[in-house]
């Protein structure tokens, strides 16, 4: 071996010291770690909070004929956003998106107002979930807390805004990893943030670990998972196809969804005051539940979160019917009030129309299997609303505790996916990162980092030079 090859040899030893980039974590442990932590503890007590206000509502609320009560949920929100409250409106994930490109655009009070407004529209039984005001509750929280710990540039304050939504879904919905890969997917349509996944987790974990430890001592009632009934499958070959064309339909759903909220929105924005969407979309919504409670058995409503019914039917299926009647009960019932802006997210929507999707087709081609294809539909349909595939995935396994689902899962939610085409519930959505400057989210690199990180980008930027030198 001559000198030159021994000097190259040399050169391309990597040094031990290479392997260890403690500069970096030390900094990025201090700047997110406890911050997280506080974060998460803060939104689990604001979820145990808001669950509590919405079971209190819902018992207020309970003297009151089902197809009557959400016409006062909506009317509480009409008159909030008459006095100028607009920031309570539709979901709240679309808010949360809009604070993340401005993070100083939260307004003061807006935490609270979300969570009373909320409360009050799903205890009176309109047909909202509780995870779109969630993250928005959880955002508005992570950017106070962010703020009172000095940080006050706007790519700092995005991690805690992720941080916070993640937290509050994690803990509302007793689905830590989900609930932390749901903060960092929903923000696009083909994409997704993990930068901050560590951090991201500790909150959702710390916030989960909070509310599954007070919610019981407070109430008496256990916090164990929403759906209560067992779904198993045997995956094989021969079922692929089956499922391929069950994820299309689920897809074409998803957009039959979307297409309804959206037409009714644009109609009520042209024909309506704002003040007055939310009155007339519950009043909408009382009609078509009246109209359901004609066909169904009264305990089988469409009102509400619709977690109760879903376990119902999982273990004493109803005729096909029956099952179609909710499920489009369901889908426009709360397209029209999302769409009149009545406060309440689209999550326990999309996964009441994919329970009873699944339930309709498990009944027709897996009669043995019908609570799998109502976990699996519920999957398929909320992956293809929301663009989450990957956290809808994990999301759904940790609400069913149905982990041998996991390949005809993901089977169903890409073949839904794919088939939405982006369409989305979700107003806001980035295509992909690609459309956020550089630095939008704060770089916690140490500085020499940052130097060698420039020097390569500079060396990618121009390899001819670079050869020449």
């Amino acid at each position: 071996m001559n000198e030159e090859e021994s000097e190259k040899l040399v050169e391309n030893v990597l040094p031990l010291r290479d392997l260890f980039h403690f500069a970096h974590f030390s900094r990025f442990y201090r700047l997110y770690v406890p911050a997280s932590i506080l974060v998460g503890v803060a939104c689990g007590l604001f979820m145990v909070l808001f669950q509590v206000l919405i079971d209190a509502a819902t018992f207020a609320f309970s003297v009151l004929p089902l197809f009557i009560a959400p016409l006062i949920g909506g009317a509480f929100s009409g008159v909030l956003i008459h006095y100028g409250r607009r920031e309570i409106q539709g979901s709240g994930i679309s808010k949360a998106i809009e604070m993340t490109h401005k993070p100083s655009s939260l307004r003061k009070g807006t935490t609270i107002t979300k969570l009373v407004a909320t409360s009050v529209s799903i205890g009176s039984g309109n047909p909202v979930g509780r995870e779109g005001p969630a993250v928005l509750i959880g955002a508005g929280v992570g950017n106070t807390i962010g703020r009172k710990l000095g940080f006050h540039e706007d790519s700092h304050l995005r991690v805690f805004l992720m941080m916070g939504s993640a937290a509050a879904t994690a803990g509302i919905y007793m689905a830590p990893l989900g609930g932390a890969l749901f903060a960092t997917e929903a923000p696009y349509r083909r994409d997704a943030r993990l930068g901050y996944f560590v951090p991201t987790v500790i909150a959702a974990l710390s916030s989960f670990v909070v509310f599954i430890g007070l919610y019981p001592l407070i109430t008496g009632n256990g916090a164990g998972p929403l759906f209560t009934f067992s779904a198993t499958f045997s995956f094989s070959l021969a079922t692929v196809p089956l499922l391929v064309v069950f994820g299309v339909i689920a897809g074409l759903i998803s957009i039959l969804f979307a297409v309804s909220l959206m037409a009714t929105r644009n109609f009520f924005t042209l024909k309506l005051p704002d003040w007055v969407d939310p009155i007339f979309g519950s009043l909408l919504a009382c009609v078509v539940i009246f109209v359901t409670s004609l066909f169904v058995d009264p305990s089988l409503t469409i009102a509400g979160l619709g977690y109760d019914v879903i376990n119902t039917l999982a273990s004493h299926p109803e005729s096909l019917l029956v099952i179609m009647i909710l499920l489009f009960g369901k889908l426009f019932a709360s397209s029209f009030v999302v769409a009149g802006r009545v406060s309440g997210g689209v999550l326990a929507p999309s996964l009441f129309v994919g329970a009873m999707l699944g339930s309709f087709f498990g009944e027709i081609f897996f009669p043995a299997n019908v609570p799998a294809f109502m976990v699996l539909g519920m999957g398929a349909v909320l992956a293809a609303t929301t663009n989450t595939p990957v956290a809808t995935t994990i999301m759904m396994l940790e609400m069913s505790l149905s982990f041998d689902l996991v390949i005809p899962l993901v089977i169903c939610i890409c073949v839904s996916y794919l088939v939405s085409g982006g369409t989305s519930l979700y107003e806001g959505q980035k295509v992909s990162r690609d459309d956020e400057e550089p630095g939008f989210y704060a770089n916690v690199l140490h500085p020499k980092e940052l130097e060698y990180e420039k020097v390569d980008e500079e060396m990618d930027a121009s390899p001819d030079e670079t050869n020449i030198l």
